[in-house]
């Protein structure tokens, strides 16, 4: 009989969940809105076992700071409630006492990439995964080394653009969606990060000079991330990968910031992840499968 794994992917405003088997193809999947407390949340995630018949194990993908050996999330993240306690204990205690693997959302998304997206024909690769912020992952040699305090690649803190009402601005402090909150800000109103760039395309040089900054700090944070970490590729991941307007105005950005410059020699090769929004719940399975092995 073939194995079957639950896969769950915990973001800040709902749980996918995937029935996969062994070799990463989904048999069954759905989502639900998360809870807003730990007990309404561990109920839910007891329904979508009960409902995944027979299984071997629980694989989940987790936002903040995840101590995979620990069984326990630090840090900090969308869903407070998930920080500080024995989440894979009271996982697997709601699971049938399954075993249950988790590791943070970043990484995950990284290892589903390298297995079956763009990184399988790859060893040494940096993902950049962008939404409200920005969040990050590396493989070298083909593993997944996460650090000693599970901080390796967290990229969104990279210090970028100095500081601004005390505060020290970061790679995250400049993603569409905070480009797009600013200018919600100053013009009184309420855009997204794609009405956003339909206004800079429109003409409008306050919307134009938004996407510019977003723009110049991903090819900032490339420059960081190839001198740092050296990869074959640099793979951008979330939802800004989906338009190959925005990929070929990174890769301009790039080329740009570094024409003339010292740092122009070491050229990165910058692509779009694939697996958009199964990448999480398939790197949740591989490093499942990795821990069996």
């Amino acid at each position: 009989m073939e194995k079957r794994f639950l896969c769950l992917d915990i973001g800040g405003t709902s749980i996918k969940y995937a029935v996969c088997s062994e070799e990463g193809q989904m048999l069954d999947r759905g989502k639900v809105t998360i809870g807003e407390d730990l007990d309404t949340f561990l109920d839910q995630v007891q329904q979508i076992y009960e409902k995944a018949g027979a299984i071997e194990g629980v694989a989940c993908s987790f936002p903040g700071e995840v101590h995979s050996q620990e069984g326990v999330i630090h840090g900090i993240s969308a869903i407070p409630y998930i920080h500080g306690c024995p989440m894979r204990d009271l996982l697997s205690k709601r699971c049938g006492a399954k075993k249950v693997a988790m590791l943070n959302d970043a990484n995950a998304a990284a290892l589903g990439e390298a297995w079956l997206g763009v990184g399988k024909d790859y060893k040494n690769i940096a993902f950049v995964i962008v939404g409200s912020g920005v969040g990050g992952a590396v493989i070298e040699n083909g593993e997944l080394y996460p650090g000693t305090t599970m901080n390796k690649a967290e990229i969104g803190n990279f210090p970028m653009g100095g500081m601004e009402a005390g505060e020290l601005l970061c790679w995250s402090s400049f993603t569409l969606d905070k480009e797009a909150k600013k200018y919600s800000k100053k013009h009184q109103t309420a855009v997204n990060g794609k009405e956003l760039m339909d206004l800079a395309e429109a003409g409008d040089q306050d919307a134009a000079a938004c996407v510019a900054e977003f723009y110049h700090y991903m090819a900032v944070g490339c420059v960081c991330i190839q001198f740092a970490y050296d990869p074959e590729i640099i793979a951008i991941g979330g939802g800004i990968s989906e338009n190959p307007k925005i990929m070929d105005g990174i890769r301009d950005a790039y080329r740009e910031l570094v024409k003339g410059q010292q740092q122009e020699y070491l050229k990165p090769t910058i692509v779009a992840c694939e697996k958009g929004n199964d990448a999480n719940l398939l790197g949740a399975l591989d490093f499942f499968l990795r821990s069996e092995r």
